[in-house]
């Protein structure tokens, strides 16, 4: 390709043309990385037969050529995704399909979307949840879509290598796939399950496909700017069961409730239904601040404004105490409130403290507190959640994870304030915290910091690859 004096103007083109096809915020990638795809891309023509090009020229070809658009996009969309990822949605997924079911009878299939599915782990996952719950295949309808053909020709393919197989147990893979020489084959009845197909979310015929009693939209959003966030949501909406449960990623919970959607109360698994249509007029949605958004769609009531913005620093926080046993800078700890909604005054005898004995390690009585504590927040009674976590850190040395637990919690909640406050904390004892950085950075960019909110999803991308070398 021959050199240039100036492209900065024809790669922010490139950024539009990029934002108008996909959705695709430049800011939430890095605008080097859109740069770099385009050199690849051009690189790539220039070697085809048209060495004497410059970047002006493939722009102007790549504007006659949907398969260089094509190509080009391939480059941008990088797939990040393995199987059962956030295990607690899939957990969630499986008790609220046999509800269903059970609600409806055996009529109709259960139908789930996953959008977009990139390589297909998820929507296998998705499959293999379900059969393994006892739900027969005939009962289920999984459509899959993605707008990558590469990605969908991996999904297709159904093998897959190391990178798909995070953590330490794998019953599943022991069960549902085969050792080949180039990786691991799912099991026919799983990849029969699933229908894939491509789809540009940005460009989305929704009249076509029905609703779905489950749609799965994870990790997305967080690369979108405002207006495509709200034309994506407003597509997902529509495809929506009245009563359908919406799963998104961990960092967009802040901006589902923001757009009037509702918490379906299990925390962890980041699930959302329709607000009351008072709630939710998704025709003409707001950008009011967080703590209001949540507040209509958890509790009704009336919560503290918003503290102003945050101006993040990428210096680890410096909190005046990493051992202390009180509140950091006078934070109280999460307590239920007066003005919360029904489901937190709970009746039942709240979850004792755990018993310290000095024999257990330290991280095994962690481990077991919070798997407590996630198992109450899971059934809906956050307020017990949050009493044993506190309880726990009376006890024992500060922990990352009970932190980050807390402020999903508050999160769940409406409290924005205290949320920020707990993930700061958790990423002081553990700077590498994915999914506590993940949640700060929705909170940020709610708040109008959107450099901060770039900043700390970077921080999360180094994470994740630093987990999986």
């Amino acid at each position: 390709m021959k050199a240039q004096h100036d492209n900065a103007p024809l790669y922010r083109r490139f950024a539009e043309l990029l934002h108008r096809t996909i959705g695709l915020d430049a800011a939430s990638l890095g605008h080097s990385a859109i740069e770099r795809a385009v050199d690849q891309r051009v690189a790539a023509w220039c070697a085809d037969g048209h060495s004497e090009a410059t970047l002006a020229d493939y722009w102007e070809a790549a504007q006659c050529s949907p398969s260089m658009l094509q190509a080009l996009i391939e480059t941008v969309v990088v797939p990040e995704t393995w199987f059962y990822r956030d295990t607690d949605a899939f957990k969630a997924l499986a008790r609220l399909a046999h509800e269903r079911l059970a609600e409806r009878g055996n009529a109709l299939p259960l139908r789930v979307l996953s959008l977009p599915c990139s390589t297909g782990e998820e929507p296998y996952t998705i499959a293999m949840t379900l059969l393994d719950s006892g739900i027969d295949a005939a009962q289920l309808r999984i459509d899959a879509m993605d707008i990558s053909d590469r990605s969908l020709a991996v999904a297709q393919r159904a093998v897959y290598g190391r990178n798909s197989f995070r953590g330490n147990a794998f019953p599943f893979r022991d069960a549902h796939f085969t050792r080949t020489e180039d990786g691991w084959r799912l099991a026919p009845r799983v990849v029969d399950a699933v229908r894939f197909s491509r789809a540009n979310l940005m460009q989305f015929d929704a009249s076509s496909l029905g609703v779905y009693d489950f749609v799965f939209c994870r990790n997305v959003l967080i690369y979108f700017d405002r207006d495509a966030q709200q034309k994506a949501l407003q597509a997902l909406n529509s495809v929506l069961a009245e009563n359908g449960t919406l799963f998104v990623g961990p960092a967009e919970t802040g901006l589902l409730m923001r757009y009037g959607m509702q918490s379906a109360k299990i925390p962890l698994a980041f699930a959302f239904h329709r607000g009351a249509p008072e709630e939710a007029q998704l025709n003409s949605w707001h950008t009011a601040p967080l703590a209001t958004a949540a507040a209509l769609a958890m509790t009704r009531s009336q919560v503290p404004a918003l503290a102003p913005p945050h101006v993040f620093s990428a210096q680890p926080f410096a909190w005046p105490d990493p051992v202390a046993r009180t509140p950091f800078n006078g934070v109280t700890p999460f307590t239920p409130r007066d003005s919360v909604a029904p489901y937190m005054r709970e009746t039942s005898t709240p979850a004792p403290p755990p018993a310290h004995n000095p024999l257990s390690p330290p991280a095994s009585a962690a481990r077991d507190t919070l798997q407590a504590a996630h198992a109450l927040a899971d059934a809906g009674r956050l307020a017990e959640a949050a009493t044993a976590i506190n309880a726990y850190l009376e006890h024992h040395a500060p922990h990352a994870d009970a932190f980050y637990l807390l402020g999903v919690l508050a999160d769940a909640n409406g409290d924005a304030n205290l949320a920020r406050s707990q993930y700061r904390k958790a990423l002081y004892l553990d700077p590498q915290h994915a999914e506590a950085l993940a949640h700060l950075a929705t909170l940020l960019e709610l708040e109008g910091d959107r450099d901060g909110a770039r900043l700390l999803m970077q921080r999360v991308s180094r994470a994740q690859g630093a987990q999986r070398g």
